[in-house]
């Protein structure tokens, strides 16, 4: 008898227990209804969430990525230019060869304009020239590689050490 008591209890006790599930099951339906009533049109469905989280990662992906070449090219502009005291040498560099050319010419009696333009007529038909500027720190002086004393006979150029120089006592 008290076996047959105990597999009744347990018997019960299953059968409570697959109700009580039954029972879970419904209520996790209805919630899960009213909760999809609720909702926002576009979340709906079992993996929106998930599909909407996918969508956000893979922007945010591509947000740093973008951020990342921006930074790359920032870097690489900042790298490939000279430091501040670099530039301001290089200009001033440039700013004494220019004044010491003009020196030089004067030294000669030449004008710096007409040898340029003669200088142009030669080399480049139709280019016109800048005059060469010394309160323009800025202006860049490519030609001075090209300079004009080289198309004139060696006879006529100056030695370096033949021309007056008032620069010398007061640049170091």
């Amino acid at each position: 008898n008290r076996l047959r008591a105990g597999e009744r209890r347990q018997q019960a006790e299953r059968q409570q227990a697959e109700l009580r599930r039954a029972r879970e099951r419904r209520v996790q339906q209805q919630v899960a209804h009213c909760l999809a009533a609720y909702a926002p049109r576009g979340s709906r469905g079992p993996g929106a969430a998930q599909h909407k989280l996918q969508e956000l990662r893979c922007q945010e992906r591509q947000r740093f990525a973008e951020y990342q070449a921006e930074l790359q090219g920032i870097q690489h502009r900042v790298q490939a230019r000279p430091y501040l005291f670099q530039q301001a040498m290089q200009a001033n560099a440039r700013l004494t060869v220019t004044r010491r050319f003009s020196q030089v010419l004067s030294a000669l009696g030449l004008d710096e304009e007409q040898l340029l333009a003669e200088a142009g007529k030669g080399a480049t038909e139709g280019t016109p020239r800048k005059p060469r500027s010394h309160r323009s720190v800025g202006v860049r002086m490519e030609h001075s590689s090209q300079s004009p004393p080289k198309r004139e006979p060696t006879g006529s150029q100056p030695d370096k050490h033949s021309a007056p120089s008032p620069d010398r006592e007061s640049s170091p």
